[in-house]
């Protein structure tokens, strides 16, 4: 049980981060600079300045999840100007498909 299906909430963090940071560094910025608990069930997805990498944040309950992908090629649509220092998602249709490709690798023993 990897505690991905049941994630409530998603942030998608509005500003770039250093990717230095692993899990440590991620978790004291969403307790920092965003203000919240990152041991909540949500998942924090940030992304680096030149928006071919993404990482996700989640704590299931017994450890913190750390995922990251980074394109070959080409960028992720990324386009994010907000006051707010993240964005809440929530009814969950973008989310659904985020843990959906994320529990499918988990199933196939990829991550």
């Amino acid at each position: 049980m990897t505690g991905l299906d049941d994630i409530s909430r998603l942030y998608l963090v509005t500003e770039p981060v250093d990717f230095r940071k692993g899990i440590d560094g991620l978790g004291t910025y969403v307790q920092s600079i965003l203000n919240t608990d990152p041991f909540q069930n949500a998942m924090f997805v940030f992304t680096n300045k030149r928006h071919n990498k993404l990482k996700l944040l989640h704590y299931d309950g017994t450890g913190f999840w750390l995922l990251h992908k980074q394109l070959s090629k080409g960028t992720f649509k990324w386009r994010m100007s907000s006051p707010d220092p993240f964005l809440q998602i929530s009814p969950l249709s973008s989310m659904k498909i985020i843990v959906s490709q994320v529990s499918f690798f988990v199933k196939m023993g990829l991550i």
